[in-house]
């Protein structure tokens, strides 16, 4: 019994002090100060969108300080451009509150009071004052956070354009190239649905060519009637760019408050024509980036590409295939290159952010690797197409094989003898000795590969004049002097059928895996856009001599070049001129200059660039773009640059541009840099031009 006597009176005790200790607590002040030192910031708002309540974080996120912020309204901390959709959000919210997280899937914006935009991810809670519905909101800052996974996910998007052109190009599947296009937009933007429409060629009406999401019961008649008359009213504004739709009962969405949203490009067709309509879209209201209009529009240009191919086809002869193949692929390269360049330049700039993260760190690496596979293919595609930027400087080729002969007979092994023969007196060749290097080390691939047993490869070079040598398989060289560089091996040959396709790209004998069928239409491209042409004899199981013709220098290519050779670079702390009137691309040149050291002036165009050399302000160096919108390009602007201010130096970009050539041959010394770009290449190309001595006037093509 007293042990009983003695629980009792413990527990009451114990009770006792409970109640003490909470009545101790003042709960409405611990509630502040967990309020005010939440490591988010956090804002209530009332019923009429005015902030009455904000926490200590709330400075850092804004930029506010916290007497200045409350009774703001909370539109004016994001964008202008989205205040008014937002106060209707924030009222559908009110008739029908609940908690909820934003952010996860859509880009939330907010505005600093610097000026300066940045992401956000928001969660929701609503609060019950006096009757009315306010709302607690929880903001953390994303941008960083979401700047890496955006550079990952073009990269990724990168990476499945590429992969996309090669299908595109490798396949007379045009049903399945359109099917795939619908079923990438699915995965990598994550919609509801997508739809390829083809213009039909009487009515001007839409069939559907292909279409995911979209069920057998869904009425798509509405839909095609809306997009034929799209087509109808605005396909000039299609083809210039990417469009938003958003229709509350076009795509099965039967809400009007929370209408479908659609983003559509243009498939581009040749002379300015639009062939049809790839569209992406969501039943539900959803945000589309400029990032995700340039990948359908990658994808677009890419479908494009393959039903002018198909048209070319059926019309042109067997002898015009390689010329439109050519045509073809080029097409869609300069937009690409670009997307190229804005993903491994902020990965390239971002990986100096990332140091410490080691599963960050990995992860842009691995992007950067995508970019380099996309990069190789659009070069090797550009080859072919004969729209490459070739920089032709006049090549000591005796010098140069005898490189690569040593070179070749360290690595092909025992099996292979490797012979140089070279004629004496040789004339320098004209060419590009980045790309003539490349082309010389597929044709040796590919005898070795011919040889699985051994065998003998020889390369030689010898003098040779047009028309006296025209002993080409398509036609004759063009009169004049040449330097003919032969890879002959002792190997398999091929096949008459074999060798009349052996220039198409992506056609290959080997297993597959083993080869891209790439190399030779690469090598016949290359020889081609330099002046030449590519010659093939083969014999089954005697070997094959490939003949490569390249114009002999008159001297007007610069100084012998063979092998760049010093790695290293740097910067300097010059002021360059940068002119690019892609946005992206422009910050990612100004983001590279500054890291280099050097003052950077922005310019979106031409006048804005005349107006900077106008302005007085200090200019060491142009660095712009070819191909501009508007009535002045890249060459058109230097020559006035140059007019105006003497001795200004010029270096050029591009994706891709066939006056290049023409463009180079006007000026000694002018440099041209090929899209995308390393930050290393930039600095070199810069350094060589600024270290120069001061150019004359540049000449433009047509002044």
């Amino acid at each position: 019994m007293p042990r009983a006597e003695s629980k009792t009176a413990s527990k009451t005790a114990s009770k006792t002090a409970g109640a003490q200790t909470a009545a101790a607590i003042d709960e409405p002040a611990l509630y502040r100060q967990i309020f005010q030192s939440a490591s988010e910031a956090m804002l209530i708002v009332d019923d009429a969108g005015r902030i009455r309540i904000a926490n200590a974080r709330c400075e850092a996120v804004f930029g506010y300080r916290l007497d200045d912020l409350v009774g703001r309204s909370i539109e004016e901390l994001m964008p202008q451009r989205f205040r008014e959709s937002h106060a209707q959000h924030r009222a559908r919210y009110r008739s029908a509150p609940r908690a909820r997280p934003m952010g996860t899937n859509i880009a939330l914006t907010a505005w600093h009071r610097d000026g300066h935009e940045f992401a956000v991810e928001i969660s929701l809670n609503p609060l019950r004052v006096d009757g009315a519905v306010w709302t607690c909101a929880s903001v953390r800052n994303v941008d960083d956070l979401r700047r890496a996974q955006d550079l990952i996910v073009r990269a990724q998007q990168a990476n499945a354009v590429a992969d996309f052109g090669r299908l595109a190009l490798a396949t007379r599947d045009f049903a399945a190239i359109q099917q795939q296009a619908c079923a990438l937009i699915i995965e990598h933007l994550r919609v509801d649905f997508a739809l390829c429409g083809r213009v039909a060629l009487a009515g001007g009406r839409i069939d559907i060519a292909a279409r995911l999401g979209l069920g057998a019961d869904e009425s798509i008649e509405a839909l095609r009637e809306h997009l034929g008359q799209l087509v109808a009213e605005d396909a000039e504004r299609l083809l210039d760019r990417p469009m938003l739709l958003e229709q509350p009962m076009l795509f099965g969405s039967g809400d009007a408050a929370d209408p479908s949203t659609a983003i559509v490009c243009a498939i581009p067709g040749e002379e300015g024509q639009c062939l049809g309509l790839l569209l992406a879209g969501s039943r539900t209201s959803r945000s589309f980036s400029r990032d995700d209009g340039n990948f359908v529009q990658a994808l677009a240009n890419m479908v494009g590409a393959a039903l002018q191919r198909e048209s070319a086809e059926a019309r042109l002869f067997q002898s015009q295939r390689l010329e439109a193949l050519g045509q073809l692929t080029g097409g869609v390269a300069h937009d690409f290159n670009n997307l190229l360049t804005v993903v491994s330049g902020n990965l390239q700039m971002l990986e100096d952010r990332i140091v410490d993260d080691a599963l960050g760190a990995r992860l842009a690496k691995a992007a950067l690797r995508a970019t380099g596979r996309g990069a190789d293919l659009t070069r090797k595609l550009l080859a072919f197409s004969r729209r490459q930027t070739l920089q032709p400087r006049a090549i000591d080729v005796a010098q140069l094989l005898d490189s690569i002969v040593d070179i070749l007979r360290r690595t092909l092994g025992a099996k292979i003898d490797v012979r140089l023969e070279v004629e004496d007196a040789l004339p320098p060749a004209k060419a590009d000795p980045g790309m003539l290097d490349t082309a010389l080390l597929n044709l040796a691939v590919n005898a070795r590969d011919a040889m699985p047993d051994g065998g003998r490869l020889t390369l030689s070079a010898s003098r040779v004049s047009a028309p006296a040598h025209t002993a080409t398989r398509d036609e004759p060289l063009v009169p004049g002097d040449y330097v003919r560089i032969v890879v002959a091996d002792t190997g398999s040959g091929m096949s008459p059928e074999v060798l009349a396709r052996a220039f198409e790209p992506f056609f290959t004998t080997k297993e597959s895996g083993k080869g891209s069928g790439l190399g030779l239409s690469l090598v016949y491209g290359f020889a081609k856009q330099s002046g030449g042409h590519l010659d093939v004899h083969s014999t089954p199981g005697a070997g094959t001599s490939i003949a490569l013709y390249l114009p002999a220098d008159d001297g007007s290519a610069g100084p012998r070049v063979h092998r760049a050779g010093n790695a290293d670079y740097e910067g300097g702390a010059e002021t360059i001129l940068v002119v690019e009137d892609d946005e992206e691309v422009r910050s990612v040149a100004v983001g590279f200059l500054g890291k280099l050291g050097y003052r950077v002036l922005p310019a979106a165009g031409a006048a804005q660039a005349l107006a900077w050399v106008d302005s007085g302000e200090r200019i060491d160096l142009l660095f712009t773009d070819v191909v501009m919108r508007g009535d002045i390009d890249g060459p058109a602007l230097a020559s006035e640059a140059t007019r105006r201010r003497p001795g200004l130096r010029v270096v050029f970009t591009s994706g891709h541009a066939p006056e290049t050539i023409e463009l180079l041959g006007r000026r000694v010394g002018a440099e041209l840099l090929a899209k995308p770009y390393r930050i290393d290449q930039l600095a070199r190309i810069l350094r060589r031009t600024l270290d120069a001595p001061a150019p004359g006037p540049i000449t433009s093509p047509g002044g």
